[in-house]
């Protein structure tokens, strides 16, 4: 399977499970929409008013984990890596498309949502019903095959 081909998937599913420690290392999760996912990373937005903003800005290990179910096809994706903000002008370029990005930022100027990058870690694809495992990188660049397990 190509990395391509599990970045795609892990952007349809929408919606994944981000764990991160806070400044005592308690664990903390919550949902997140997945933005994007491509060969530069893995992007997702939160509020600088969040724990998750003040977690990331803290210690930008993170862990994460999405879910789809398709009639009989179910594939869950698990991220481990490093997060970093990235800035509205970048951003630009990476969502053109995207309409998230154009509902999010109505206004070119505002700074309610901070957007991250994943942009080094290690990820997991499991079809749970097919057995298929394979493990890959994940970062800026990364593009080629994923390795079965």
């Amino acid at each position: 399977m190509e990395i391509k081909e599990i970045m795609n998937i892990l952007e349809e599913m929408k919606v994944g499970v981000f764990a991160t420690v806070d400044s005592d290392g308690n664990p903390h999760a919550r949902h997140a929409h997945i933005t994007a996912a491509n060969e530069e990373g893995i992007f997702f937005m939160t509020s600088p008013e969040t724990h998750f903003y003040k977690q990331l800005m803290e210690d930008e290990r993170l862990a994460m984990t999405a879910l789809s179910e398709e009639s009989y096809l179910i594939q869950v994706i698990r991220i481990e890596g490093r997060a970093r903000p990235v800035e509205n002008d970048y951003l630009k370029t990476i969502f053109a498309d995207n309409p998230y990005y154009q509902h999010i930022y109505k206004d070119e100027s505002s700074d309610a949502m901070q957007v991250f990058q994943i942009y080094e870690g290690r990820g997991f694809y499991h079809s749970l019903t097919q057995g298929h495992k394979y493990v890959f990188p994940v970062g800026e660049g990364q593009s080629g095959s994923a390795r079965t397990i």
